[in-house]
């Protein structure tokens, strides 16, 4: 039985466009992908500690990118026929996304895991804490 609602996690990492690929795989006529960047506040602060940037502006280049990822899952999702709605919260990862699987009605997350990133973490995480599956792709 293919889920009717997946939560995809997408960030720069080549282990999210993997969870990309598996999640359109994983994806049905009836399905749809809810693709999600995180602009991560604890990576806005690191960003500003160097003195080269504002909270502003780390900010700002963190969501421009992060659109930029999106725009890509979406690309490749459509390619693939698969129903995709983008989304980028403002938060930490390890909250937004349980919140927004419960919101959604998501019977799957699906995320990247980047070895030595802090992934596991988030990983163990949304392992605990989700209202659904997990699906942790390397």
């Amino acid at each position: 039985m293919k889920p009717k609602n997946i939560l995809l996690y997408i960030d720069a990492s080549k282990e999210s466009r993997a969870a990309l690929d598996v999640a359109v795989d994983y994806s049905g006529l009836e399905s749809t992908i809810i693709a999600v960047n995180v602009v991560n506040r604890q990576t806005v602060i690191q960003l500003t500690r160097s003195g080269e940037k504002s909270l502003a502006e780390a900010e700002v280049e963190l969501e421009e990118n992060g659109w930029c990822y999106l725009y890509d899952a979406e690309e490749t999702a459509k390619s693939a026929g698969a129903q995709i709605v983008i989304l980028q919260e403002s938060g930490y990862p390890e909250e937004v996304l349980p919140r927004l699987a419960s919101e959604y009605g998501v019977d799957l997350i699906i995320i990247g895991h980047a070895p030595g990133l802090g992934q596991a973490s988030l990983a163990q995480q949304l392992i605990e804490h989700a209202p659904c599956a997990v699906l942790v792709v390397k």
